[in-house]
């Protein structure tokens, strides 16, 4: 966020430096013009759609936080009620930035992946704590209002194409995931692998156990470090035997998406039916 604002703190000053002595500007007021119209027409750009239409669908949507869940150890998810939220077509596997308007949180965007389907009056997200602004999220109170952007990716039940689905997450990063669970055609066929650490490490169990009987998918818990669960094509297979035919969705450490991509290449899985999210910077 730091480095973002002194970037358009340099293009500011060599905007300046430019125009004021660059020698294809003197003497050249054309030049001049059609420059300073590239500059007002970017830095119009992106006032209307950093800063004007996300305060705008805020206020519109006035979603505001309605619950504080603690999911585990270093994770909560946060439940935001607005009114209107179908509008924003918003998809699970989805992201937004997020800005909680209070104090130690307002000026800085949180980039949380959705854990639940949205509905038209709730969203939640489910972060773990880093030790930086995340950490206070558990401190946010009931009521206080969310400004956010998006949605942004294309993490998304509407890409897969075949009939058989393989989702796999890492840690936290089966949050999108487990939204995707929810929203997948019913009639296809679901497979979930979901590695972790720790027994306490497993995120929504009986929402995932739930999910699945639901839609009639099988899950998979792997518990243990990766050697002990190694993300080869072999390894895999011995869960997802249809794993060479699936649409593969891939959610985690990039250690663990790297891994799985290994995988799908080596058993010829083709570019467009592969989908990953890497959660080194965000929901890990």
């Amino acid at each position: 966020w730091t480095i973002h604002l002194y970037t358009y703190l340099a293009i500011a000053l060599s905007f300046m430096h430019q125009v004021l002595i660059g020698p294809m500007f003197l003497g050249h007021p054309l030049n001049k013009l059609y420059w300073e119209f590239l500059y007002i027409a970017a830095a119009a750009i992106i006032i209307i759609w950093r800063a004007v239409i996300p305060t705008a669908k805020s206020f519109r949507h006035n979603l505001r936080v309605e619950q504080i869940v603690v999911e585990g150890p270093g994770v909560a998810s946060i439940v935001m009620k607005g009114r209107g939220l179908k509008q924003l077509g918003a998809q699970g596997g989805q992201f937004f930035g997020w800005r909680f308007i209070t104090r130690g949180q307002w000026w800085i965007s949180h980039p949380y992946s959705l854990s639940a389907a949205p509905t038209d009056h709730y969203m939640r997200v489910t972060i773990k704590e880093l030790g930086d602004h995340s950490s206070l999220i558990k401190k946010i109170k009931k009521g206080t209002r969310v400004f956010f952007e998006g949605p942004y990716g294309t993490f998304t039940a509407s890409r897969a194409s075949r009939g058989h689905i393989a989702l796999i997450g890492g840690g936290v990063g089966i949050t999108p995931i487990r939204a995707l669970l929810e929203e997948l055609d019913i009639e296809k066929e679901i497979d979930v692998i979901f590695r972790a650490s720790k027994p306490e490490d497993i995120l929504f169990k009986r929402e995932l156990d739930e999910l699945a009987r639901i839609r009639g998918a099988r899950i998979h818990y792997l518990i243990g470090s990766r050697k002990e669960h190694p993300m080869t094509p072999k390894y895999i297979s011995k869960y997802l035997p249809a794993f060479k035919d699936s649409d593969v969705y891939v959610c985690g450490p990039t250690a663990l998406v790297d891994a799985v991509r290994e995988a799908a290449q080596e058993v010829g899985i083709p570019k467009n039916r592969f989908h990953d999210e890497a959660f080194e910077f965000h929901n890990i």
